[in-house]
């Protein structure tokens, strides 16, 4: 019986670990409504026309400047996190997406600091 109870503990303490740990993924993911995803370099022209898709509107006014679709940017978020990389679009749900050399990153725009364009 002993050993039963031990084991049961040890299944109860990774499911909740494995909870705990997902629901504050999603957490993070749902506050900050930001989302990084990775790609491949061969899968670039896919993932393009998925950011195009996803984020039709081509122009943005930012706090007095105009970024367009395909310009150089950096972004720092009010979380003091640097993003480096071309704009893509935003959409009418305040979301903006960057492209970097390794990521595709999704950003609210109400959580952006400071946008610039890179020369």
């Amino acid at each position: 019986m002993m050993l039963q109870d031990v084991i049961f503990a040890a299944l109860l303490a990774f499911f909740l670990t494995w909870f705990i740990k997902t629901m504050l993924r999603v957490l993070r993911v749902v506050i900050t409504r930001s989302t990084e995803l990775g790609y491949r370099p061969t899968d670039l022209d896919t993932v393009m026309q998925r950011c195009y898709t996803l984020f039709p509107l081509e122009n943005l006014s930012f706090k007095g400047a105009t970024f367009n679709r395909g310009v150089d940017v950096q972004v720092v978020t009010t979380r003091k996190k640097i993003i480096e990389g071309k704009f893509i679009g935003y959409n009418k749900d305040n979301m903006v997406c960057f492209v970097t050399p390794s990521s595709v990153v999704a950003h609210e725009l109400g959580n952006i600091e400071e946008m610039r364009i890179l020369r």
